[in-house]
């Protein structure tokens, strides 16, 4: 019972509607507010014995309508609450000062509290229009009491009523002045809100832009790469086939098979260029599903793929215990690892105990794994340069250049980042970071 009284009394609450929240919590101030007051001057302000009677007539509707109004705006109709809220006010006002148009009736400064009223829980449209309403009803008032059109008090108003009066004023303007002030704050805190978020926004297209022009300075790198590469073989495959007109009309058999077997290798290697192109391409379009899994069972998959180059080096692997699990594409993250190795054995020159060490490392409160060997080396000048498309350090080494190419792109898929440490003639490290397993 208590509680729903309690619920009663609250203000309704509109969560899709701010704006008639604030109104209707106001309203509800107000109207509990001319109840406490009203009942508190029934009770307590000193009155005459046989004007008792009367004050309890008037007072006693006045309060039972609050009540009313106050069920009206738990029932969601808060405009017409506060409308009638300012006239009731209005009203109020008026009729005080027609039955004592004096100076010393406190009633006249009530108007304040009827413009403040119609400012808030209205609008400010409201306020005007109510404000030009109170300061001619003022006026005209006045006037007639000075004439001696309507009956002034005939007697001191008593100090306790006077004090009354002036205390519920006081306490009604200054809580119509706070949920003023409140909306204000609000709103100068909306406003800010949305320049932070503008300026949010702003930063978020200059990286865009910026990240644009990146990627179209890479695409334009790409394209000219491309356009390059694929191109040598078919001037090779052009050049050749002449020759081979040439063998074929003079009847020199073994220059034809020669001529052949060149042509069958330079589109054996426009094949190969195509599919690594392929292959780039469908990074962060084809994806299998992330899953938890160990480094190390990653790390395993990849060594019996590329077991026989190791074998034929005699490439011993030092593979730390106890790595971390990541949430990962296992078969591209097998891919990154796989490449690494076969780079790592590539490159491994004239080395007579050839070695790689495969693990991870804390640095800076992140996890970094890293694919290390005791190799040729790399010079520094080259750092960025490995990782472009078709790079090859070595223009007679095996592969196409697109390896490096492609394991950066598959550890930024993952929104991780690689780069490369190395001593000229003693070995090269690649470090990446990847995610671990999601909480």
């Amino acid at each position: 019972m208590f509680s729903k009284i309690t619920n009663w009394a609250k203000a309704p609450h509109y969560p899709n509607d701010h704006e008639k929240t604030r109104s209707a919590t106001l309203l509800n101030i107000i109207v509990w507010i001319f109840i406490s007051a009203s009942s508190l001057y029934g009770l307590l302000a000193p009155i005459q014995p046989e004007f008792r009677i009367r004050r309890a007539v008037i007072i006693i509707p006045f309060v039972l309508a609050l009540f009313v109004l106050k069920q009206v705006l738990n029932n969601g109709y808060v405009r017409f609450v506060g409308t009638l809220i300012v006239f009731v006010t209005w009203f109020i006002f008026t009729a005080a000062m027609l039955f004592g148009a004096d100076y010393k009736n406190p009633a006249y400064m009530g108007y304040i509290i009827v413009v403040v009223t119609a400012g808030l829980v209205l609008n400010w449209r409201a306020a005007m229009f109510w404000g030009i309403v109170s300061i001619i009803t003022n006026a005209i008032l006045i006037i007639l009491g000075q004439r001696g059109d309507l009956p002034l008090s005939g007697q001191e108003t008593p100090p306790f009523a006077f004090w009354t009066a002036q205390t519920v004023y006081i306490l009604v303007t200054t809580i119509l002045l706070s949920q003023a002030t409140r909306k204000i704050d609000e709103a100068f805190e909306k406003a800010q809100h949305e320049i932070n978020e503008r300026k949010r926004v702003e930063a978020e297209r200059e990286v865009f832009i910026r990240e644009l022009e990146m990627k179209n300075a890479e695409l334009e790198r790409f394209t000219y790469t491309v356009s390059h590469d694929l191109k040598s073989p078919l001037i090779t495959i052009n050049g050749y086939l002449g020759f081979i007109e040439k063998d074929v009309h003079s009847g020199e058999m073994e220059k034809f098979d020669k001529g052949t077997q060149r042509i069958r290798e330079a589109v054996l290697k426009m094949q190969a260029l195509l599919n690594d192109l392929l292959e780039l391409s469908r990074v962060g379009r084809l994806m299998n599903p992330a899953e938890t899994v160990p480094f190390e069972t990653i790390v395993k998959e990849a060594l019996s793929i590329v077991d026989v180059s190791i074998q034929k080096r005699n490439v011993k692997i030092i593979m730390q215990e106890n790595m971390p699990s990541i949430y990962v594409d296992k078969h591209r993250l097998v891919e990154v690892i796989q490449n690494l190795i076969d780079n790592a054995v590539k490159f491994m020159g004239t080395q007579s105990y050839p070695q790689i060490e495969i693990g991870s490392k804390i640095e800076n409160e992140q996890i970094v794994f890293f694919v290390k060997d005791n190799g040729i080396g790399i010079d520094s000048a080259h750092y960025e340069r490995i990782f472009g498309l078709f790079n090859k350090l070595d223009s007679e080494s095996e592969g196409t250049g697109v390896g490096l190419a492609l394991i950066k792109r598959i550890i930024e898929v993952h929104d991780g980042k690689i780069w490369v440490e190395s001593t000229k003639g003693e070995g090269t490290t690649f470090y990446f970071t990847l995610p671990g397993k999601p909480e």
